[in-house]
């Protein structure tokens, strides 16, 4: 049967053929049903899935695509379909009838076959109608009793109409519940590959899509949270990579997450209700400081640059009153800086990666903070704090080191006083003050211009000067005690001077500095007599060691004790070379005081070399033989070293007992030198007080105390009190010589101690004190002068007799050459004391010049210079009297005759470099006689070999060279430095009956008086080398 043949109408009965195409009806409008429902069921459900996907996430554009894509195709796939059976293919009603078939079994395959026998193609060639007929009849009276509607069943198109209306429902719902997310899903559904943002109900709002954070430290991040609909999640979550998610409430609709630290860039996921964000972290480095500057603006009477001052701690030291800004420069670009001044906030201009604050003016402390944030809002870890303290400018600190704070001198030397001074910010001047004291007012502190230093600029912290203070030179008289200080001062306006503590300086004549020579001299006798007394210990000792028996000798402990000996004999020849040292001192400053003469001088040197000599030969011989006891292996070697240094030390006693005879007898004479020299003070100090009062006495005779006017009564009071002081000092003196002839037993010592005693000298000089108070002067101006006759007579008698050389005492019987030696050497003794008298006028002559502003001071300093000077051609003039040695007249006259171009500069008066420049022509010509000297001593050595005087002459000259490296030597004497050995000369040495010839510059030559022979100490030979340097720059005016 074809798919349409019909079955005729006259084949079919009617009833049959309705049942069939009810049949057909209703098939048609279930598998219509079925294939609305499946297009409708495909493009909704596609829209849900959507709809849902994208309340779970940002569904993707190949997801949205593809959700569209499988809507199209059901529906697609169900017009074909319903196509295909209802257009293309549709049924028959063979077909039919298999359906009504496959309902209804009962009627097997009969229905079908009717169908198939009204089908004329397929019915047989041969076929009863009748029968065909009766077939039908009987099937369709068969069928008709059938409900053939039931052969199409409605539910499954029931079943697709309820999953495709549920599901347009269910989008129906959703869009009245949200309508915005339908609306939006409905878009992305029909736009999959559009950008188009889903609709979520809970949205994500405030949250950056990047966040620099410091770098391993917790940090917050903060978002709004917005709902769109009913749903209202109270807890969003944060996750960053793969840690754990962190949870946090919403208040508010405000949400806050706290991160852990983290050290690596990675993603945070925020998630809330069907919201997600994805915030890029990046962990970074806080901004730190890499440098702060604080630029300091110092007061301007400082006048100093601005400062730059690199801060490195909490705290900053200022100067009050200065002002000051910081720059400061941080790790990264900065967004913005702030400085907080004790709590007050104010903001810092910014520049790139740079800070700078205000001005700032520090008055008081302050407390700075600084902080900052950088272009990525990072800010420090911790606010910078500063304390700025000011601190004072504090005043400067003048110091004379170790110099001593009681000295004398005489009024002829100058002290040279090295100061130091420093200051924090800069010292402005420096200088000398001093005061005299001891009067019945309090003197007013005196500064002169030529004592002041001024520094070379405001910014000069530390400065080293040397003052050079001449009490001639500024009218200070002896028997003077000043109070002297150093002050200075700094830039600060109103500063008063600060000063050093005070230096009390005694102004002493030559009597006076003879006394404390000889005091100082005294001292080295007794510590002589210490180290003669160690040595007998010494000595005792070795004795014992000597004899012991050989067991005893063989003992360790023997050993030991013979090294401890060997060591205190070191000390002690060590000890007596200091001794030495303190003599010379002693007697360099003998050499100032015309009061000792050469042959004094000399005898002081010679018992010093012997010292020196005695620590350097004997001592030390002893102290070897000791120790090379102490090695010895046999005991009969070890007798014999002990033995040997039992000789050396008992050779030293004997020397030790020697010179402390010598000694005591020229201390002796030293003594009665120096009360001679005293009771002359005393005789000078009667006439001066006689003349003064003779001055005024025609103003004053006749007058009571009461009667005479202010100014004589000022005067007579100040003339009691001298004499009182006068009578103070006999009665002194008077007790001293007498104590003095009881220790010596010397005749004309006790005849002037019986004359004192007899004389009632205190209660006589008491006398005329209360003469002159009472101004009954004519019988006090003849006591007066009868006084200073008698202390001048007493003075004569205690004076020792000049004594001889020992060329002289040894009679004619004894060569020339020995007397030639000793008058070189008290003529080199001289030469050095005139030299070193032209080197302080010199010096004095410089300072005084710089006193030309101060009239008076300059005239009286000019008029002492000159009296000065005047004594020293004297001198020089006896010197050239008395010489006898030829060779030494041109030279000595060459001296005289540049001294006298300086008397007579000085005489104008001249005190500019024209007149230093002839004194040290004639510090020059000196030198030229001290070096013939030695030169004509040395010339003798070579001839005869060395003498005892040429020894002793290397021994002085190594002194004084010594003397010079030292400095200034004792407390009570200073000298103003330089050198007082000799230098070089023009002049060479001829016989004594030749004439001395020029020389050329070129061949002046620098002479060492001592030979091979003369073993010198090291330190001696040392200083001399050191003092022959220092000739040159004498010469050449130059301090050495």
């Amino acid at each position: 049967m074809k798919p349409k043949e019909k079955i005729s109408q006259e084949d079919f009965p009617k009833d049959l053929q309705q049942q069939f195409d009810l049949v057909e009806r209703r098939l048609w409008l279930v598998e219509t049903i079925m294939a609305v429902c499946l297009s409708t069921a495909g493009l909704f459900g596609s829209y849900l899935i959507l709809f849902f996907s994208d309340r779970l996430w940002d569904s993707p554009n190949w997801l949205r695509l593809g959700l569209l894509a499988s809507g199209i195709v059901i529906t697609l796939s169900a017009i074909i379909w319903w196509s295909y059976r209802w257009i293309f293919k549709k049924r028959d009603t063979r077909a039919i009838a298999c359906l009504v078939q496959r309902r209804y079994r009962r009627l097997g395959d009969r229905l079908l076959g009717i169908v198939e026998l009204a089908n004329e193609q397929k019915r047989p060639a041969i076929f009863s109608p009748a029968l065909y007929r009766a077939a039908i009849e009987q099937v369709a009276d068969e069928a008709l009793k059938l409900d053939f509607k039931q052969t199409v069943s409605p539910r499954p198109a029931r079943r697709r109409a309820t999953i495709a209306t549920s599901l347009i429902l269910l989008a129906i719902a959703g869009w009245i519940i949200i309508p915005e997310a339908g609306l939006n899903t409905l878009r992305r559904w029909t736009q999959p590959g559009a950008n188009i943002s889903r609709h979520t109900l809970v949205q994500l709002d405030g949250f950056p899509n990047q966040q620099i954070v410091a770098k391993g430290e917790p940090f917050d991040i903060s978002g709004t949270i917005e709902y769109r609909s009913f749903w209202k999640p109270k807890i969003a979550s944060a996750q960053f990579q793969n840690n754990q998610p962190k949870a946090a409430m919403i208040n508010d609709g405000k949400v806050q997450f706290t991160v852990p630290g983290q050290i690596e860039d990675g993603n945070l996921t925020v998630k809330a209700g069907d919201s997600k964000q994805t915030i890029k972290i990046r962990p970074l480095q806080r901004p730190a400081i890499r440098e702060l500057v604080a630029e300091v603006k110092l007061p301007n009477y400082l006048n100093y640059p601005t400062q730059n001052e690199t801060v490195q701690a909490g705290f900053l030291p200022v100067l009050r009153g200065s002002k000051i800004t910081f720059r400061g420069r941080v790790s990264r670009k900065l967004k913005h800086a702030q400085i907080a001044i004790d709590d007050v906030d104010s903001q810092m201009s910014v520049h790139s990666d740079s800070f700078s604050s205000p001005l700032h003016k520090v008055t008081d402390p302050s407390h700075f903070s600084f902080t900052w944030c950088d272009e990525h809002n990072l800010t420090e870890a911790a606010a910078w704090q500063l304390n700025v303290e000011p601190t004072e400018d504090n005043p400067p600190r003048p110091d004379l080191g170790s110099q001593s704070r009681s000295m004398a001198i005489l009024e002829t030397e100058v002290l040279e006083l090295n100061a130091t001074v420093n200051d924090d910010y800069g010292i402005k001047e420096a200088g000398i003050e001093w005061r005299v004291l001891g009067q019945t007012e309090e003197a007013a502190p005196k500064i002169i211009s030529s004592l002041t230093v001024e520094t070379e600029g405001p910014q000069e912290k530390d400065m080293e000067t040397r003052f050079h203070f001449s009490p001639a030179v500024l009218g200070i008289g002896r028997d003077t005690t000043i109070e002297l200080k150093v002050w200075a001062t700094d830039h600060l306006p109103g500063r008063t001077p600060i000063r050093t503590s005070p230096i009390q300086l005694h102004i002493l004549g030559i009597e006076d500095h003879a006394e404390m020579v000889r005091q100082k001299l005294e001292e080295v006798l007794e510590n002589l007599e210490e180290v003669s007394r160690t040595e007998e210990n010494i000595a005792e000792d070795t004795r014992e060691l000597a004899k012991s028996d050989n067991e005893t000798l063989d003992k360790s402990k023997t050993n030991e004790k013979i090294e401890n000996t060997a060591d205190e004999q070191r000390d002690n020849a060590e000890d007596l070379k200091n001794l030495v040292k303190e003599g010379a001192n002693a007697l360099m400053e003998a050499m100032q005081n015309p009061a000792f003469d050469e042959q004094t001088l000399q005898d002081w040197a010679e018992n010093l070399k012997s010292m020196n000599d005695l620590a350097d030969q004997q001592m030390k011989a002893a102290e070897s033989k000791l120790s090379q006891a102490a090695q010895e292996g046999q005991v009969e070697e070890k007798k014999e070293s002990l033995k040997e240094a039992l000789e050396e030390e008992e050779e030293a006693l004997d020397e030790l007992a020697d010179l402390q005879d010598k000694v005591n007898k020229d201390l002796d004479n030293l003594q009665a030198l120096t009360l001679a020299q005293r009771l002359r003070k005393l005789s000078k100090e009667e006439l001066a007080l006689r003349k003064k009062i003779k001055d005024i006495i025609q103003e004053t005779i006749g007058l009571t105390p009461k009667d005479l006017p202010p100014r004589y009564s000022r005067a007579n009071k100040r003339f009691t009190k001298s004499q009182n002081r006068t009578q103070e000092k006999a009665v002194e003196l008077q007790g001293e010589i007498s104590r003095f002839y009881e220790r010596t037993a010397k005749g004309q010592y006790g005849e002037v101690s019986r004359e004192m005693e007899t004389e009632k000298t205190g209660e006589s000089l008491s006398e005329i004190e209360s003469q002159i108070d009472s101004n009954i002067s004519m019988l006090a101006i003849r006591n007066l002068g009868d006084w200073a006759d008698k202390f001048e007579g007493w003075a004569k008698k205690l004076e020792p007799p000049k004594q001889e050389s020992d060329g002289d005492s040894q009679g004619a019987g004894q060569g020339g050459g020995e007397k030639k030696e000793d008058n070189l050497m008290k003529l080199l003794f001289s030469m050095l004391r005139l030299r070193e008298s032209e080197l302080k006028h010199r010096q004095q002559t410089t300072l005084i010049e710089q006193q030309k502003n101060d009239i008076d001071i300059y005239n009286k300093g000019v008029k002492r210079l000159s009296e000065m000077h005047a004594d020293s051609m004297l001198e020089l003039n006896r010197l050239q009297f008395e010489n006898s040695e030829p060779a030494m007249l041109t030279p000595l006259q060459d001296a005289f005759d540049s001294m006298e171009v300086t008397d007579n500069l000085l005489d104008k008066p001249q005190t500019d470099t024209i007149t230093t420049a002839s004194q040290s022509e004639t510090i020059r010509n000196i030198s030229d006689v001290i070096n013939l000297i030695n030169e004509e001593i040395k010339r003798d050595q070579n001839q005869e070999g060395q003498s005892k005087t040429q020894q002793q002459m290397d021994f002085m000259m190594a002194m004084m060279a010594m003397k010079q490296q030292m400095g200034q030597g004792m407390q009570q004497g200073q000298t103003a430095g330089g050198s007082q050995a000799g230098g070089t000369t023009n002049q060479a040495a001829n016989g004594l009956n030749g004439n001395s010839v020029g020389r050329d510059d070129l061949d002046r030559t620098i002479s060492k008086g001592s030979g091979g022979a003369g073993k010198l100490p090291e330190e001696f030979r040392e200083a001399l080398e050191g003092y022959f340097k220092a000739v040159e720059a004498i010469e050449e005016g130059k301090q050495p």
